[in-house]
């Protein structure tokens, strides 16, 4: 697991744990309010089977309001400021939806014992679990300054409302793509199987989000076992285990239209860097360190570094190029994705792909 997905999930647990134990506190505080003082009140609150219940779906729900607003998504980007009033704001929310979920329903003497219970509750989770989150926070912000962390400051450059609506439009504008070209995509089928022996589709192990491996699928534009040598290969503008169409499908790159599957099943995005090999990323790290910011954002099928630059056929073109899908990351908006999947277009009609 890596460290950004470790510290997540660490504050997804002290998160859960707090959000349980505000609760058992609150549900003691209730009972003792609702059956009075000279009742032994620990004996009832352990024979409720509702505590019980209540320490795991009202933990879970306040997880989900909590991934809602994207707090999970930045675990290094958290400040002792952000994190008093990202928890003021969400458990000030939280409070009010469990007020007229749970609480409302409670048969009380007068209307100030809901105040009552409001004003626990809310300082119960908002105490427990903002003490928990700048733990956690002043933890990461000390590995922050000793650089421990450093390469993971500039991950997420996209709030997360901007995050979900780019996935969505990934699964319908794929979606769409899958749907309206298939007559395009039946035919580079039968074609392929025409032109030359083998597989019809061909897939690769390239790096995505989180230095995460994954299968990337293509039309096979090669002759079968095309890297039958014993180490990954760049293809080149004269490459003779191109086939003949092949040549064409590079050309206007019908060959990456697979790719809809893989950015349908989430490894990848229609705009993004270009994922690639661990055997090339490697070679690109020690010389350019800062490429690994590249794989803090999820791969795309076109890249604002394809449409400036183009593809690239060795690891110095793939620095060079590198240099643009930064100047992506450092501005990325969906206005810009808009604008990157309109330059590819142009890229597609004029066949200048290679």
């Amino acid at each position: 697991m890596n460290k950004k997905k470790l510290h997540a999930n660490l504050y997804v647990g002290i998160d859960f744990l707090s959000a349980a134990l505000a609760w058992m506190l609150f549900f003691i505080h209730r009972k003792s309010l609702e059956i009075g003082q000279d009742v032994r009140v620990l004996d009832v609150v352990w024979s409720d089977v509702r505590l019980y219940q209540g320490l795991i779906i009202i933990p879970l729900g306040w997880m989900f309001l909590y991934s809602v607003y994207g707090y999970y998504r930045k675990p290094f980007a958290k400040t002792i400021f952000t994190d008093i009033t990202q928890t003021l704001n969400q458990t000030i929310v939280g409070v009010i939806v469990l007020f007229f979920i749970v609480i409302l329903d409670d048969y009380v003497e007068s209307f100030n014992m809901y105040y009552n219970y409001v004003f626990m509750l809310f300082v119960l989770h908002f105490g427990f679990t903002l003490f928990g989150r700048l733990v956690h926070t002043y933890f990461i912000q000390k590995r922050i300054r000793n650089e421990e962390f450093s390469l993971m400051l500039n991950d997420d450059p996209l709030p997360a409302w901007q995050n979900f609506l780019k996935r969505m439009g990934d699964i319908v504008l794929s979606s769409l793509m899958a749907i309206l070209l298939s007559p395009l995509i039946l035919l580079v089928i039968w074609k392929i199987k025409r032109d030359s022996k083998g597989s019809i589709f061909y897939s690769q192990e390239r790096i995505g989000l989180d230095e995460k491996p994954f299968m990337m699928y293509k039309f096979r534009s090669m002759v079968e076992n095309a890297e039958n040598v014993g180490q990954p290969m760049l293809s080149s503008d004269d490459d003779e285990r191109v086939t003949r169409f092949g040549r064409f499908m590079r050309k206007y790159r019908v060959d990456e239209l697979p790719q809809l599957w893989n950015v349908l099943k989430g490894d990848m995005s229609l705009v993004g860097p270009r994922p690639e090999r661990q055997f090339f990323i490697d070679q690109i790290v020690e010389k350019a360190p800062e490429y690994k910011r590249l794989l803090r954002v999820k791969p795309g099928v076109t890249s604002w570094g394809e449409v400036k630059y183009g593809y690239a056929s060795s690891v110095e073109e793939m620095i060079e190029r590198m240099v643009f899908d930064l100047q992506y990351i450092d501005n990325m908006s969906l206005s810009n994705d808009v604008k990157i999947l309109f330059y590819t277009v142009g890229t597609v009609l004029k066949g200048e792909g290679k």
